[in-house]
């Protein structure tokens, strides 16, 4: 039905029979599937139309719910940079130009490039980003007043039946450790402070993937695409502990903890591992220092950018909801010194477990939910020595920077840039 209903669409509207033919006109790929069960492999190579656009929403509508459809179609010739990087990605082999297994993909894969007027468009309203002022800082501290006292409630209920839970001081080291695969560890000097790195096994003649993880997390987090990449022998694969995060050094003092420090720190940790620039790959907190990083230093730093769970932060500010400022309230908590420290650490950092394990944050995948073995690194970090300060800090710091902010900013002026590396 949804397929019929955007045919008619295209069909009987000018624009759409005049995209209609532009798209049979600029076609120069090939569209492959293989059957799995009831999941479809799509290898799809670059469309055109007169506009140098890729297909539009309506077109790839279509597209996508025809080739659900189909079950099984041989694969022939495709796009050969297409089809080498998804053989690749797959961990498959190439002979001859054909696939000798086609990879297990359970999710279809799109490109899409915006179209010049969305980009000039929505770089026209990064322009009027900025901190919010002190009158925005006051009705967040007014909104945090109940979110404080619901806490402090809950914590003094929990120091009512364990006190020692609440007042007694992390063990890091009540958890057993199982690395997951030989581990080459580094500390690197960054303005003046030392990170933990973390690689399989560095390869400095290749070129640097940079692996920048989010809260409460570490670089256990890339454990699993850590192990694929560096099985490929085309990148210098290594993860990095953020400052405040694990073992890496934790200064005091929101100062220390600014956008423009925490995008310092990546290019000087890209320095200080022996390259000039990387393949950024970040997630959350670390999507965020991300954007910034590519604002601030370009393709001098940045080859590559890949971030997930973080959209850029300008673009959500002009796009934010009412929905989303209520799962962001968790931001608010952390404010409150000592309070968000004990509530995230107590009882060695056992509020970790709902995060990772219960709603609405919590992970699932086909095996379950996160398993005691993964969750105990975690864990772990969050006990060590000030982590739940340091980890915290960062949000403390963000909060003065989307509100008393200096708008000269290099963050702000790094996220109004129009980023020109691949993202």
């Amino acid at each position: 039905a949804a397929t019929a209903a955007a045919l008619r669409s295209l069909r009987t509207s000018p624009a759409g029979k005049q995209e209609l033919s532009a798209w049979n006109a600029g076609w120069n790929g090939r569209q492959r599937s293989h059957k799995h069960g009831r999941d479809c492999v799509i290898v799809v190579a670059s469309t055109s139309n007169p506009n140098g656009r890729m297909l539009s929403s309506r077109v790839s509508t279509v597209s996508n719910a025809l080739y659900k459809r189909v079950t099984s179609a041989a694969v022939q010739q495709t796009h050969p940079q297409r089809h080498s990087t998804v053989a690749a990605a797959a961990g498959t082999q190439q002979q001859h130009g054909k696939f000798m297994q086609l990879p297990d993909i359970r999710t279809e894969v799109i490109d899409r490039v915006s179209s010049p007027e969305v980009v000039a468009s929505a770089a026209e309203k990064l322009k009027q980003i900025g901190p919010g002022g002190r009158q925005q800082l006051l009705l967040y501290q007014l909104a945090a007043l109940p979110i404080w006292v619901v806490s402090a409630v809950q914590l003094a209920a929990k120091y009512a039946t364990r006190p020692g839970a609440v007042l007694g001081s992390p063990d890091a080291a009540a958890f057993q450790l199982e690395p997951p695969f030989p581990l080459e560890e580094e500390y690197i000097a960054v303005n003046g402070i030392k990170l933990h790195t973390v690689s399989p096994g560095r390869r400095r003649d290749k070129p640097l993937m940079l692996l920048v993880h989010g809260f409460p997390e570490l670089w256990y987090s890339w454990r699993h695409q850590m192990a694929a990449l560096h099985a490929t022998g085309q990148w210098d694969v290594v993860a990095i502990d953020m400052r405040g995060y694990n073992t890496s050094d934790k200064p005091q003092g929101v100062e220390h903890y600014r956008l423009a420090i925490l995008a310092s720190d990546v290019r000087e940790a890209v320095h200080a591992l022996g390259h000039a620039s990387c393949t950024l790959v970040a997630h959350d907190w670390g999507g965020l220092v991300a954007w910034v990083a590519a604002g601030m230093y370009g393709r001098q730093l940045v080859d590559k950018l890949i971030v997930m769970g973080l959209p850029h932060l300008g673009v959500g500010m002009i796009n934010t909801t009412m929905t989303q400022r209520k799962r962001q309230l968790y931001i608010l908590l952390f404010q409150a010194r000592w309070l968000a420290e004990k509530v995230i650490s107590a009882d060695n950092a056992a509020a970790l477990d709902g995060m990772f394990r219960s709603a609405p944050s919590g992970l699932k995948n086909l095996q379950g939910t996160m398993p005691d073995g993964a969750l105990a690194w975690y864990r772990a970090a969050m006990c060590q020595p000030g982590a739940a300060t340091g980890t915290l800090t960062w949000y403390r710091a963000f909060m003065e920077f989307v509100t008393v902010s200096d708008p000269q900013d290099p963050a702000w002026s790094a996220m109004k840039r129009v980023l020109d590396m691949p993202t």
